[in-house]
């Protein structure tokens, strides 16, 4: 086995690049802290840190909270607010941290494999380490805590181990805790949606086609996947028969039916298509090392739950683009040991400067913030302490981070008012070509959201109400009610920014109940 510490071309020693390669890390994680402060806790991130804390204090998921996604979402996060919690630690703070803590894990732990498979590239990729760290902890932007990004950080060294089994030559075989340590991580990113198996599948094929056998189909770690997803779907059965029987045909009726690839065609693929030619262009010549041909099958089986859930969103992209780059890295430091002409062994300064345009132009999806303003939140927060928090629009980031940095209590069941939105931009689509049953099941749908949000108003009376701008559909719904209209004479604008206005409750009409009444 080819050690990964060895002498560098240059000379020096296998200690020196060690230790310039980890200040390097160390150097990159230090920036990342500032940069990632930019976003703060994204709207989904946020929600799920309210959804954990109402579980732990006694709500019931997908009873006394409406949740889009399966339970491993609010799992995913719960030893992390937990652990907030029983330290008196912001639940925000600890978040970040358990993110660092696990792109940490999956990318060393990756690093480790490649070191036990002894890969020919081995000592150019431990210079790049903080290369591909800065892939976990800056490129993501937006992106960062996600679901997804969590997955695929776990999800490396399954692929490192997947090109491991790839190489015919390779005489050493993995451990069983190697493999099955491994199985853990990767099954993260089928826990959080089960479309991601694809990503599991498409390199495997790759490896039993190097392997000229279908035994490697069967290793240890996609047994170890195969039954924590069995065991999953089993504990979701017993434990949330809400999900499937309630939630999930609410979702397939509106949520999944609603689309923008629009976006996906001007956002996404032009970079990504580019980003592809430059891998089969870059080193001409080369034969992909299994490695590049792992993380690059990867990455495309990836594009395609982009494409099938089809919201634009960067954090479903995340996943196709994160793996490409780290294809492109490995590209660059593969070794050509065929005794030929140097040319097309090592990168062009060109080839250098388009790929550093590549990650720039693949990070623009991922640059936009919700975070609202540091004046914004302070003018609302001088005029309010610790409120009850409503919601009129359908953007989660219309009320998410927003009133955990108020230091608010949210009242509603839902993040957002998404599902009446939805199902009147559905019930208007019906009626225009001419669907008089789905038009009126669309309504009814609507209207029964309507009522059931004009009640909890009512009842919780909450301190402010956060009017989404740009998006008028939920309040031209609720402002057709009087009691609505009522109601809403109590509130004035105290704040807005681009996107929301904040209106505060006078408790001298209608003093509101106490924070744990309202979120009951």
């Amino acid at each position: 086995m080819t050690p990964i510490l060895d002498r560098s071309p240059a000379g020096v020693s296998s200690a020196g690049v060690v230790t310039r390669t980890l200040v390097l890390c160390l150097l990159v994680l230090a920036a990342a802290v500032p940069w990632q402060m930019r976003w703060g806790v994204i709207p989904d991130t946020s929600w799920a840190i309210t959804m954990a804390e109402r579980v732990l204090s006694g709500s019931r998921l997908y009873v006394d909270l409406f949740e889009v996604n399966p339970p491993f979402t609010p799992w995913l996060f719960m030893p992390a607010v937990a652990l907030a919690q029983a330290l008196g630690l912001s639940p925000e703070v600890v978040i970040h941290v358990y993110a660092y803590a696990v792109c940490l894990i999956g990318l060393g732990f990756a690093a480790l494999i490649a070191r036990q498979a002894g890969f020919a590239e081995n000592s150019a990729l431990l210079s790049m380490l903080p290369l591909f760290l800065a892939l976990l902890v800056i490129f993501p932007g937006n992106a960062f805590s996600e679901r997804e990004h969590l997955g695929v950080a776990l999800f490396l060294p399954l692929l490192v181990l997947m090109a491991w089994r790839a190489a015919p030559a390779n005489e050493t075989r993995p451990s069983l805790l190697v493999a099955v340590l491994a199985g853990l991580g990767g099954s993260v990113l089928l826990l959080v949606k089960p479309y991601y198996a694809l990503v599991v599948f498409v390199p495997a094929l790759y490896v039993a086609w190097r392997r000229r056998s279908i035994l490697p189909l069967l290793a240890v770690e996609y047994w170890v996947i195969g039954l924590i997803c069995v065991a999953y779907a089993v504990a979701v059965m017993l434990c949330y028969p809400e999900f499937l029987s309630v939630i999930y045909p609410i979702l397939a009726d509106t949520y999944m039916r609603m689309g923008n690839m629009q976006a996906l065609l001007i956002d996404y693929a032009p970079v990504y298509l580019i980003a592809l030619l430059m891998l089969h262009f870059l080193r001409p010549g080369l034969t992909p090392s299994p490695l590049v041909s792992v993380f690059t099958l990867a990455s495309l089986a990836a594009t395609a739950p982009l494409i099938y859930q089809a919201k634009g969103w960067p954090y479903h992209a995340f996943p196709a683009f994160s793996l490409l780059l780290a294809a492109l890295l490995m590209r660059t430091a593969q070794i050509d040991q065929a005794p030929r002409s140097s040319a097309g062994r090592t990168m062009e300064p060109g080839q250098k400067l388009l790929l550093a345009a590549i990650v720039v132009a693949a990070a623009i999806p991922f640059m936009k913030t919700q975070k609202p303003g540091a004046e914004f939140v302070a003018k609302v927060k001088a005029a309010v302490h610790q409120p009850t928090v409503a919601l009129v629009g359908s953007d989660i980031a219309a009320g998410h981070p927003l009133t955990r940095m108020l230091g608010g209590t949210w009242i509603s069941r839902y993040c957002s008012d998404w599902l009446s939105d939805t199902a009147l931009y559905l019930s208007a689509i019906a009626t225009r070509d001419g669907n008089k049953e789905a038009a009126s099941h669309y309504r009814e749908m609507a209207d029964r959201y309507i009522d059931g949000k004009l009640a909890e108003l009512e009842t919780k009376r909450p301190t402010i109400l956060i009017i989404q701008k740009n998006n008028q559909a939920s309040a031209e719904e609720l402002s057709r009610h009087q009691d609505y209209v009522r109601l809403m004479q109590d509130y004035r604008p105290i704040a807005e920014d681009e996107t929301v206005r904040v209106l505060l409750r006078d408790t001298r009409v209608s003093p509101a109940p106490s924070p744990a009444e309202a979120s009951d």
